[in-house]
C-alpha cells in the first residue's frame, strides 16, 4: 500500500502546528511588550508628573521666604508680585506637570490618545464660560488672580493640543465631590456583582431604604466651591492665607524663621510699616486637611474603617507624609495576530513628593513643623500605592465615567435612568432602582452577613488595586 499521501498530510499538520506556535510565540512577545511599555511608561508619568509637584512646592516655599524678607525691608510692591507668582504657580504649574508626564510617557514608547485628552478639551469651555462667568465680587469661581481663568484654560488647551501619552487620573474638578455616592465607582462595580458585603461595610442604609433616585441628596455644585488657588489637576493641596504673619507665629516663632532664613528686618522700614503684622498679607501654607502624617503603624490616617493598610512592615519616617499625588494612566493597544485583533493594555501609576521639615530644635519632622508654613522642603519623589493617596473617582483618563460624572448624573438626579447610549454606568443605575435588586440583598445580607470579611488587600492579579498598580 502506497503511503506517499500521507507523509505528505502529516507533515503539512506539523507545518500548521509550527506556525500556530510561531504566531501564539509572537502574540506573547506582542503582549509582554506591551504589558512592559505600559507599566514603564506609567510609572515614569507618575514620577515625572509628581517630581514637577515637588519643584513646584519648592518654589512656592521659596517665594514665602522672599516674601519674609521683602516684609522685613517693608517692601509692600514686592509683597504684591510674590503673592500674584505664588498663586499663579499653584494654579498653573500642576497643569504642566502633566506635560511632563506625557514626555516620560513617550520615551516609553507609548502612543497619544485622544481619549485622554478629549473631557479635558470639553473642560476648557466649562472653565472660559462657566468659570469666569459671573459678575466679578459674587463669581461662583472666584478667579485667584486676575486673568487667572483666561490663563489657567490656555494653559490646559495647549498641553492637550501636544497630544496627551498619560492621563491624569486624579482629576479634582470644583464642582465635584468625589464624597457622594454617585460619584464612587465601587458603588457601580458591586452593584453589577451583587456584592452585598460591600453594602454591608460602606452603604447599608441606602441598601435597605432607598425607594426612587428622588431620594438622593444634590449632586455637588458652584455653591460648594470654597477656594480656586489649586490647580484641578495634580493639585498642590495648598491655602492661601490672607493675614499678619505676627498673628500665626509667636514672637520667638518668628524670630527662629528669621533666623533660619537669613530673613533680615530693616528696623527703619519696620518703624513705618510692619507688614509681620499686616492683615492683608497672604502666605501660603500647606492645607492641613490634605497634608500631615500619612500612617499610623501600617493603617491609614483618616480611615474611617480603621483598617490596616497592607504594607511590608512601618513607613519609615522621612516618607510618613500624606499630601498631594500624581495618578496616571497610560494605554497601550497589543495585537494578537491568532485572533486577527487587538486589545488594549492599561497601568495606573501613583507617585507623590515627600520631604521634612526642621522644628525648632532642630529635629526633622514632617511638614506641620512650622504650622503648615510652606518651605523649600520636598527632597524626594516615590511610587505610592495607588489606593493609598485616593482621587481615582475623577480620572479624566476614562473618558466612559467622566462622561457619565458630568453630563449623566444631572439628568439621572431630575428624571431618573437611561440608557444614555448604552453607558455602563447607567445600566447599573437602571438595576438600582429595581426593588427586587435591594430585596436580594437584604435577603442575602439577613442570613450571610457573618460571611463578609473587610478586605484589607487586593486579590486582582494587577496588584490589588482597582487601578491595575
Amino acid at each position: 500500500m502506497k503511503r506517499n499521501g500521507q507523509v505528505a498530510i502529516y507533515l503539512l499538520l506539523v507545518i500548521v502546528a509550527v506556525l500556530m506556535l510561531a504566531l501564539l510565540n509572537v502574540d506573547v512577545f506582542l503582549a509582554v511588550r506591551a504589558k512592559n511599555n505600559v507599566e514603564n511608561g506609567g510609572d515614569a508619568a507618575a514620577i515625572a508628573a509628581s517630581r514637577a509637584q515637588g519643584d513646584l512646592i519648592n518654589e512656592i516655599g521659596r517665594l514665602n521666604i522672599e516674601h519674609m524678607q521683602a516684609a522685613g525691608r517693608g517692601d509692600w510692591k514686592a509683597c504684591i508680585r510674590i503673592e500674584a507668582e505664588q498663586r499663579r504657580l499653584a494654579l498653573t504649574g500642576p497643569v504642566y506637570a502633566l506635560r511632563n508626564a506625557s514626555d516620560a510617557a513617550k520615551k516609553n514608547n507609548l502612543e497619544e490618545r485622544d481619549d485622554f485628552a478629549e473631557i479635558l478639551k470639553r473642560h476648557v469651555s466649562d472653565i472660559r464660560l462657566k468659570y469666569a462667568g459671573g459678575d466679578g465680587e459674587h463669581d461662583p469661581y472666584p478667579e485667584s488672580y486676575p486673568g487667572a481663568w483666561t490663563e489657567y484654560a490656555s494653559a490646559i488647551n495647549t498641553i492637550c493640543e501636544e497630544g496627551l501619552a498619560a492621563g491624569p487620573d486624579n482629576v479634582e474638578f470644583y464642582d465635584a465631590d468625589g464624597k457622594h455616592l454617585l460619584y464612587n465607582r465601587n458603588f457601580y462595580n458591586a452593584i453589577a456583582g451583587e456584592d452585598w458585603c460591600w453594602f454591608l461595610f460602606h452603604c447599608e442604609g441606602a441598601l435597605n431604604n432607598y425607594v426612587s433616585f428622588t431620594d438622593w441628596g444634590p449632586l455637588p455644585g458652584a455653591k460648594d466651591v470654597v477656594s480656586t488657588e489649586n490647580s484641578e489637576i495634580f493639585s498642590l493641596h495648598l491655602k492661601a492665607k490672607r493675614g499678619a504673619l505676627a498673628d500665626i507665629f509667636t514672637d520667638e516663632e518668628l524670630a527662629e524663621l528669621a533666623k533660619r532664613f537669613a530673613v533680615e528686618i530693616d528696623p527703619e522700614a519696620i518703624a513705618v510699616t510692619n507688614l509681620f503684622i499686616d492683615p492683608e498679607q497672604t502666605w501660603f501654607f500647606f492645607d492641613e486637611s490634605a497634608w500631615g502624617r500619612w500612617f499610623d503603624g501600617r493603617r491609614l490616617l483618616g480611615d474611617e474603617d480603621g483598617n490596616d493598610f497592607p504594607l511590608v512592615g512601618e513607613v519609615k519616617e522621612e516618607y510618613n507624609v500624606r499630601g498631594c499625588a500624581a495618578i496616571c494612566r497610560t494605554v497601550k493597544s497589543a495585537e494578537n495576530f491568532t485572533a486577527g485583533s487587538r486589545h488594549d493594555i492599561s497601568w495606573c501609576a501613583a507617585a507623590k513628593p515627600f520631604g521634612t521639615v526642621k522644628d525648632a530644635k532642630g529635629r526633622e519632622d514632617v511638614v506641620t513643623t512650622l504650622k503648615y508654613f510652606v518651605t523649600p522642603c520636598m527632597t524626594d519623589t516615590r511610587l505610592v500605592p495607588v489606593d493609598a493617596v485616593g482621587g481615582e473617582n475623577l480620572a479624566t483618563a476614562d473618558y466612559s465615567w467622566i462622561t457619565h460624572i458630568r453630563e449623566h448624573l444631572p439628568g439621572y438626579i431630575f428624571t431618573g435612568p437611561r440608557t444614555n447610549g448604552g453607558c455602563w454606568y447607567c445600566m447599573q443605575l437602571i438595576t438600582w432602582e429595581q426593588q427586587s435588586f435591594h430585596t436580594r440583598g437584604m435577603t442575602w445580607l439577613k442570613y450571610h452577613s457573618g460571611e463578609c470579611v473587610r478586605p484589607v488587600g487586593g486579590t486582582r492579579m494587577s496588584g490589588g488595586s482597582s487601578h491595575g498598580h
